[in-house]
């Protein structure tokens, strides 16, 4: 017991001396039990598991945040509890503990089986009205949390002690006092886990966790503001910085298996100029033959490899979320490339790019209605008063080496190819230039601030941050980017008529695509009805029935309509430009940054620098004007 005694002092005296120097503390308690605390901070959440009973899960809920102890009930942590809240008191002047508990089955009475599956919370003070506003703070967010769309059920008692059933409270009250300590208990019905404790509900645990530690951070940030001698910004502030080995070891090995295989260049065509001229042989009958790259890895053994990751051990559940969704996506673009020209391929697309919602084919069909059908502004291969793929691949290095003075260690490059379908695209950071293509002079700044201004530069902003995610793209990124990109056209004054045709016309075929129409008869309402020439809308139909089928093409007139959304609602540029995002990313993006885990990221565009860039952005902004308002009213 003595030994013991010494080794617990031992162990207390190197996290107090950590403390006083805002080092970072993440070690194994001397007899089980955890302690992690990023930095110095005014809180500590606590979790004491119970006597006599199992209790799965519950311990999660308090590792989600920058400041925790977990330890066994029997396990006496009083002295590290106390080292830790007096030493970090005398910094800020005051401390709150947090200590959070499950309560028994067996003390709850449910009225259904709704309210048995139900949140519900029990704060627990000893005198809620000395932090009041904290405690209503901590009441309004616990109220907010809700699972499987039940909304939670929160009560407010008063007792001289605060502790777990069965379990004194963790400081004598004279020490509490004396170092002017808080103590707050939170007792949670454990929804996440059986009657018995033992068998654990995941994906009840997750959304608990998610909505419980944002309740937690707006608790904490309120008691800072008013009780501590810090005056904190954005509650945020109160999260993770530290980001342990876990999440390193989960980025690492998605980044892997993404970086072995390019999805886009894998579902495109290889002989798409003899499939148009054979086409066009036919009198623009039949579907032509499309041939495919050989797909060089076993996507068998990459699911394997994918399913193997160790996400569950992210305890931070924003990056949870991020990376589990990652996961998800992945594992549908290799069933995508495992079933590639066949039927399936057009169903298993859907999820990851969605189908054509009423309101956007609505604009489509608008659009082409309003913009005139004059094949002369919309022929893809129109000859006159353009530049070929070698003149192109020029003003593309120069425009890649103003942003390498920016950032010299920009890896990225220009390739003339002819195994592409697409005038030019990016790849792995990389701009490819199809040789066949030829590219109108007056579209050559648009076409450079699209792909290299908005695709190649998020892409290495995203390799500047921490996690490898954010060059290789997190989930769903693709219809922000292309919103994003196209945006740039219209404020540098690129964007033309035939052009907004076309990304109209990718939509309706997305559109007839999904409603079983075959290739030559989406062709045939394009050159026909919509009057577009052969070869645009050859090209057109080619990249939506690309692999048996792709809806993704819908996402560029989506992300345009969803960005200038965003515009109105004043919503600020800077995240946009981190890295490659989806846009129901950019608060959990915003929230890195308060935390201090991403990085200012070093590209700026340079489209958003010029006067009359600036000038038209303002008048979208003020103006509240969409797509439709830039066509009626002249803007273009």
């Amino acid at each position: 017991m003595k030994a013991d005694r010494m080794i617990m002092e031992d162990f207390v005296g190197k996290v107090t001396e950590s403390l006083k120097a805002n080092r970072a503390v993440r070690e194994k308690i001397p007899g089980g039990g955890r302690i992690h605390i990023d930095r110095q901070l005014p809180f500590l959440c606590l979790y004491r598991k119970p006597f006599g009973r199992e209790d799965v899960g519950t311990d999660r809920l308090v590792q989600s945040e920058a400041s925790y102890i977990t330890a066994l009930g029997g396990q006496d942590v009083s002295m590290l509890i106390e080292a830790v809240a007096s030493t970090m008191a005398d910094v800020f002047g005051t401390f709150l503990i947090l200590e959070l508990w499950s309560l028994p089955f067996d003390e709850l009475s449910f009225e259904d089986i709704e309210s048995r599956h139900r949140p519900r919370f029990r704060i627990v003070a000893k005198e809620p009205e000395v932090l009041l506003s904290s405690i209503e703070t901590l009441q309004s967010g616990l109220k907010k949390v809700s699972v499987h769309r039940l909304k939670a059920e929160v009560e407010i008692v008063r007792n001289d002690t605060v502790a777990p059933p069965g379990l004194p409270q963790v400081l004598a009250e004279a020490k509490r006092q004396r170092h002017r300590i808080h103590i707050v208990g939170l007792g949670v019905l454990p929804i996440y886990h059986d009657e018995t404790g033992s068998e654990l509900f995941p994906l009840e645990l997750y959304a608990l966790r998610r909505d419980l530690g944002t309740a937690f951070k707006k608790t904490f940030f309120r008691f800072a503001a008013d009780m501590t001698r810090i005056c904190p910004t954005h509650y945020a502030m109160m999260g993770r910085r530290l980001v342990t080995k876990a999440v390193w070891r989960v980025d690492s090995a998605l980044a892997s298996i993404e970086d072995a295989f390019d999805f886009l260049l894998q579902i495109t065509p290889v002989n798409t100029e003899a499939a148009w001229r054979e086409f066009k042989a036919n009198g623009f009958r039949g579907t032509p033959r499309f041939l495919y790259r050989p797909r060089p890895f076993c996507i068998g053994h990459m699911k394997r490899a994918l399913f193997d990751i160790p996400i569950d051990r992210i305890e931070d559940p924003t990056l949870f979320e991020l990376f589990g969704e990652k996961v998800s996506e992945l594992d549908r673009k290799l069933t995508l490339l495992f079933d590639r020209d066949t039927e399936n391929f057009l169903y298993e697309s859907i999820p990851v790019y969605g189908k054509v919602e009423e309101g956007l084919l609505e604009t489509a069909r608008r659009t082409l209605e309003l913009l005139p059908h004059d094949k002369r502004n919309v022929e893809a291969d129109a000859q006159e008063d353009a530049v070929d793929a070698e003149t192109f691949a020029d003003y593309a290095r120069k425009e890649i080496d103003y942003y390498r003075a920016f950032c010299p260690q920009m890896a990225s490059r220009v390739e003339i190819r002819d195994d592409i379908v697409a005038g030019a695209m990016v790849s792995g950071g990389n701009f490819l230039i199809a040789r066949s293509a030829h590219f109108p002079k007056h579209r050559i700044e648009a076409l450079l601030h699209h792909e290299i201004g908005t695709h190649i530069l998020t892409y290495t902003n995203g390799l500047s941050q921490p996690f490898k995610q954010l060059h290789t793209g997190l989930s769903g990124y693709d219809e922000m980017q292309e919103g994003i990109a196209v945006l740039s056209e219209y404020l540098c004054g690129g964007i033309s008529k035939a052009r907004l045709r076309v990304l109209a016309a990718r939509v309706i075929a997305v559109h007839l695509l999904c409603e079983g129409k075959s290739f030559e008869e989406t062709f045939k309402t394009l050159y026909e009805e919509y009057d577009f020439g052969a070869k645009s809308a050859f090209t057109v139909t080619t990249r939506v029935y690309r692999g048996g089928g792709l809806s993704k093409d819908a996402i560029y007139l989506r992300g345009l309509i969803g960005i200038f959304d965003y515009l109105h609602k004043e919503g600020p540029l800077e995240p946009l430009f981190v890295g490659k995002i989806a846009a129901e990313h950019i608060p959990l993006i915003e929230e890195l940054q308060y935390r201090n885990i991403l990085k200012k990221p070093p590209l700026w565009p340079r489209w958003l620098e010029e006067p009359e860039a600036k000038r038209r952005l303002k008048e979208i902004r003020e103006k509240k004007l969409t797509l439709l308002d830039l066509i009626e009213k002249g803007y273009l």
